[in-house]
């Protein structure tokens, strides 16, 4: 049911309330407000407010009134906002106008936030950061009322990830048949169906477990500068991934992309010869910032930008120590990262890096978390976790199973090894082909090395591994032969034309290359 109100030419509707709240019973009570009486929302979700967009709204209102009111309700001897801050503050900041209409509603902070998060998510104009940080409001909102999810986190998006956390860990154990606590078990059974409800009644329903694997990750990773920078220009995720890494590549560069205002959209980009200043970021695709980023790193020496993905904090010592561990000579190390060899040989063996990451691991620390707190990649984090382990206790700390048809389950990347690639392939069916076919400090080749789920799963069993990513010809010179040698064929159909017929990543391989080999590939 709609009402209108008509006052001085202002008017405004009054909406039913949103089908997931039909179950909160509030007062409605409705007037004009003084501007100076009304305070923000301290649960609004949006930061950043364009000047120019607040004006043109401000323009339509004074022309055609205010169609909706703002939502209010009472604080003490103030208002304070619900929905609707975007339209007071284009009254109060650009027109002359002294009081608003408004629905004055009686809610509790909870029930508040509830309705302040709703309407943000129903807006189509919210960048790709404000969306994400939306949704773990409305999670966070609807479960903080339970004890045992308001102790696990100290803010909302740590709420939100830990349980999610959670409930994916259970799920992907289930779904490979491995054994599940009892404890989490009962957390699963607890949480899992109040959680599907909540993603399913979104205004765009939503998988969880996608919003878990690809959309908070963002959230978590990037940078305060980088939230900003992406918040106030509107960048979508794919941008805003790209960005953190032109970032952590090089400062200057960074500093260059995200001082543009202004620019034509139509033009061509050509990274260090392009004055960044005449060109907006927003129109900069996420392959254009990626390419930037690319030859910085040339610049700079950072040659392995698929480690910047893993890990958006790029830091070279790091790189260093994690190729070190996958058996990389220190001389290959050195010419792969254009680095002197003194200082490959530095940061090879990183000790007090190494000591720094035990130590975390042995407050109870769990992995990931140690990974963020270092700044640096799981993988190389597991590797270190799972120092004298064997191959069985491996397994079992990553949570993977070991039985015959996971090896098939190929839907199921896991995410903590490798980049977002084509033709990825899942982690757990490298293990598999490391547990049945090589032994510890084995060398691994991966001649067609995309995403680098291969060299992270070998960190993490103790094998060592040298990628060729669509190498022409055979890069090794001397008697270093592999031990096992991993191919993955639908990378290479993709990417078929880009071989030579004689290089080391072709099809002929097969009949006449691994007879060179002292072992076969397929040979304990």
């Amino acid at each position: 049911m709609v009402r209108k109100i008509h006052h001085n030419k202002l008017f405004f509707h009054i909406p039913t309330m949103p089908k997931r709240q039909a179950n909160i019973k509030l007062d409605y009570k409705h007037r004009l407000i003084d501007v100076n009486e009304i305070d923000p929302s301290p649960f609004q979700v949006r930061k950043f407010f364009d000047d120019d967009k607040q004006k043109e709204l401000a323009e339509s209102i004074k022309r055609d009134g205010l169609i909706e009111p703002i939502v209010v309700r009472r604080k003490g001897r103030r208002y304070e906002i619900i929905a609707g801050e975007r339209r007071f503050r284009a009254v109060r900041d650009f027109t002359e106008m002294k009081n608003i209409p408004a629905q004055i509603v009686k809610a509790t902070d909870l029930e508040a936030r509830r309705m302040s998060t709703a309407e943000n998510l129903q807006r189509e104009d919210l960048s790709a950061i404000e969306t994400i940080e939306a949704i773990v409001e409305i999670v966070d909102a609807e479960l903080i009322e339970d004890k045992q999810y308001a102790a696990i986190g100290k803010n909302p998006a740590d709420r939100v990830k830990t349980l999610l956390g959670k409930l994916d860990s259970v799920r992907r154990s289930q779904e490979r048949g491995s054994s599940v606590s009892k404890q989490s078990k009962s957390l699963s059974h607890k949480f899992m169906g109040q959680v599907e409800k909540i993603f399913k009644n979104f205004p765009k329903p939503l998988e969880w477990r996608s919003f878990y694997n690809n959309d908070l990750p963002i959230l978590m990773d990037i940078s305060e500068e980088v939230r900003k920078v992406s918040i106030q220009k509107g960048l979508n995720r794919s941008q805003i991934r790209a960005l953190e890494t032109l970032k952590e590549v090089s400062s200057e560069e960074y500093q260059r992309v995200t001082a543009c205002c202004q620019g034509s959209p139509n033009s061509v980009i050509e990274p260090d010869t392009r004055d960044y200043s005449q060109l907006d970021i927003k129109d900069l695709s996420a392959r254009e910032i990626e390419g930037i980023a690319e030859k910085a790193a040339k610049k700079e020496g950072l040659a392995e930008l698929n480690r910047a993905r893993v890990s958006p904090s790029f830091c070279l010592e790091k790189v260093i120590l994690m190729m070190s561990r996958l058996g990389i000579p220190v001389e290959r190390i050195a010419a792969r990262l254009k680095i002197n060899r003194k200082t490959a040989k530095k940061y090879s063996e990183n000790l007090r890096f190494i000591q720094s990451i035990k130590k975390s691991l042995n407050k109870g620390h769990a992995c990931h978390k140690v990974a963020e707190e270092h700044r640096c990649s799981e993988p190389l984090v597991w590797s270190i976790a799972l120092e004298g382990k064997s191959d069985l206790d491996r397994f079992k700390a990553l949570n993977w199973g070991l039985r015959t048809w996971d090896l098939w389950n190929w839907n199921d990347c896991d995410k903590r090894f490798g980049d977002d690639w084509p033709g990825r392939i899942p982690a757990q069916m490298i293990a598999h082909i490391l547990y049945y076919f090589s032994d510890k400090n084995d060398l691994v080749f991966d001649p067609m090395a995309g995403g680098g789920v291969v060299a992270d799963t070998c960190l993490a069993f103790n094998r060592k591994c040298w990628s060729f990513d669509m190498n022409l010809k055979w890069p090794i010179k001397g008697k270093t032969k592999p031990d096992l040698i991993i191919f993955d064929p639908p990378y290479f159909k993709k990417q078929s034309n880009n071989y030579d017929p004689d290089g080391i990543s072709t099809d002929g391989i097969y009949q006449c290359r691994l007879a060179r080999f002292p072992k076969h590939p397929c040979q304990k």
